[in-house]
């Protein structure tokens, strides 16, 4: 009945009826016969209407655009009414943090790094530890067991699209979260920035506060485990330097007190010092012997006498060369290969003990120091004005949107019609 009133308005608009004269009739027939009475009028007249096929064709699409416009009218308003009236206005609270490295860097270290293009720090891997850590499972349940964030998405204050269901997903729960907080990373001043969203001002700054000293305490709690993990993997292998060492000691000390020697080498020098004299003395012998035998005969008592003392010398000399090499196991130089690599070997583990003590040291240090410093360049803010949702822009983007969507189902409907005709 309202179809057929409307293009009965219509008609009679086209043939210069007065527009208040067809709806006081309308009024009256209402008053007189009543709705079924009316009714049945406005269906008589339409009927008569549809005599002029090309008049009602036109009348019919003219309907048919009016709904167009009314429906894309209508969900216009309502999205807008939605944003502008219903949509929850969000705080968002903002602050400004830069991660420093405490460890000092060698500075041939920087150098070598400035001319491959990159820094000495590890800031930009520290930031995005922080962005990951921010974002994750079990900073959100700290601050729900805090702010009641969850009952917060659950609850009455947020409007029935935007509010979480009452049987939600904890992973739900989650990217609602990452929604209220916005967090950006300046590479060029390494600044990281971080942003809360709440229908509460002063919440939105409490859970930022409580982000920050989180934070802090993680970073530096993340050095510390890995120092610890570092220092019982360097304990061990100090352990295991030590037993080493001392194996080593007792080995030189065991082969020292076999061959009743505190340093081979000494030996071995007293050793050559005494070849050395005996043949100097028998060198001095022979020389005394080719003198007497020039004059005196060779069975004289004095050149017997010297050829038995040359022959005692020779024998010495054979003896002691043979202590200091040759095939006896118990020869000198023998004992002084296996005494030096016995020597060498203990140095050697000496020296890897003393640097496992010093990367223990080192380690324990580590473990005790704040190795990260988060540097809060900006305190959280608390906003005396809603930042989301933005209306001037949702009401122009609405406008423009549904302009679009309108147009196009206009372009479509007239070629839809075309193709009919």
């Amino acid at each position: 009945m309202i179809k057929k009133s409307i293009q009965l308005h219509w008609h009679g608009q086209d043939e210069n009826h007065d527009e208040r004269t067809v709806l006081i009739k309308t009024l009256e027939s209402l008053r007189k016969h009543g709705l079924a009475g009316t009714r049945n009028l406005v269906e008589s007249a339409h009927e008569k209407l549809k005599e002029d096929a090309l008049g009602y064709d036109m009348l019919q699409e003219r309907y048919s655009n009016m709904k167009r416009r009314a429906l894309f009218f209508a969900t216009f308003l309502l999205a807008l009414f939605y944003v502008m009236v219903m949509k929850v206005e969000l705080y968002e609270s903002r602050t400004a943090l830069i991660v420093r490295d405490l460890t000092p860097t060698p500075a041939s270290a920087g150098l070598e790094l400035s001319l491959l293009g990159a820094g000495p720090s590890s800031q930009l891997q520290d930031s995005k530890v922080v962005e990951e850590y921010l974002l994750s499972l079990d900073v959100y349940t700290l601050l729900d067991a805090e702010f009641g964030l969850t009952r917060h998405f659950q609850g009455d204050r947020l409007d029935m699209i935007e509010r979480l269901s009452s049987d939600a997903t904890m992973e739900e729960v989650l990217s609602f979260y990452r929604k209220r907080i916005r967090i950006e990373y300046d590479e060029l001043s390494g600044i990281l920035h971080i942003a809360y969203a709440h229908p509460d001002q002063q919440i939105a700054q409490a859970v930022l506060k409580a982000l920050i000293a989180q934070v802090e305490q993680e970073l530096n709690e993340f050095n510390r485990r890995k120092a610890r993990k570092q220092l019982s993997f360097i304990t061990l292998e100090h352990q295991k330097n030590r037993e080493r060492m001392d194996g080593s000691s007792a080995k030189l000390e065991s082969y020292q007190n076999e061959h009743l020697l505190l340093d081979p080498n000494n030996s071995a020098e007293s050793m050559s010092s005494i070849i050395a004299e005996l043949e100097a003395t028998l060198t001095r012998k022979s020389i005394e012997l080719a003198k007497l035998s020039a004059y005196l005969n060779e069975s004289n008592h004095e050149i017997v006498t010297l050829r038995n003392e040359i022959g005692s010398i020779r024998a010495s000399i054979t003896e002691k060369r043979k202590g200091l090499s040759g095939s006896d196991t118990s020869r000198l130089n023998k004992v002084l290969f296996e005494y030096g690599r016995l020597k060498m070997e203990l140095e050697f583990d000496t020296e890897v003990y003393k640097n496992s003590l010093i990367q223990l040291e080192t380690s324990k240090l580590d473990a005790l120091k704040a190795a990260k410093t988060l540097s809060v360049l900006s305190r959280p803010n608390l906003p005396d004005g809603y930042t989301y949702p933005n209306k001037p822009k949702v009401f122009m983007t609405l406008l423009i949107v549904m302009l679009l969507v309108y147009g196009v189902f206009s372009m479509l409907a007239a070629i839809i019609k075309d193709h009919k005709d």
